[in-house]
């Protein structure tokens, strides 16, 4: 894995030791494959099932998981019940940022995504990733100016991994 800044590596090798099932997607999944990329976030597709969330919440309770952007004095944790949806949970934790996503582009899913993920290693530990071709897909039909970026340098990495 290439080097993305230390606390978000420490942030997902501990959401690996806990073991709950998730997919890592975003920049970290591309820095992971060698996309040259900055992230400053670590972006998670969870399984969404009542044993897997109830691990994902206990590891998020380990590490003061909150809800980002609320106003000070209105602490907001995720919940059980929030984590079985398709939504998005933009958290901070004391290691760092963790999306914790039910779905992405596409309605895609955890059991949607799974067999598009390849495993690296993240200090010692397997960690699933979605393939950068497919993260790549994701990006193709974005609007938005940092998508289109990102597209872009994930287009070029596949390219040069490829060859002339």
């Amino acid at each position: 894995m290439a080097s993305p800044p230390q606390s978000l590596t420490t942030l997902l090798a501990r959401l690996a030791s806990s073991g709950t099932d998730f997919l890592l997607v975003g920049g970290l999944a591309a820095v992971a494959q060698g996309a040259p990329l900055s992230t400053v976030d670590v972006d998670v597709v969870h399984l969404r099932d009542a044993g897997n969330v109830s691990k994902l919440i206990s590891f998020l309770e380990s590490v003061d998981a909150r809800y980002r952007g609320r106003p000070p004095g209105q602490l907001l944790r995720p919940t059980h019940d929030a984590l079985l949806g398709d939504g998005h949970h933009l958290l901070t934790t004391a290691l760092g940022p963790l999306d914790v996503l039910g779905a992405i582009e596409g309605g895609r899913d955890y059991p949607s995504l799974f067999p598009d993920a390849v495993t690296v290693m993240v200090e010692g530990l397997s960690v699933r990733v979605v393939r950068l071709e497919t993260l790549a897909e994701l990006k193709r039909n974005s609007t938005g100016a940092k998508e289109r970026l990102t597209f872009a340098i994930l287009e070029e990495t596949l390219r040069r991994r490829s060859g002339p």
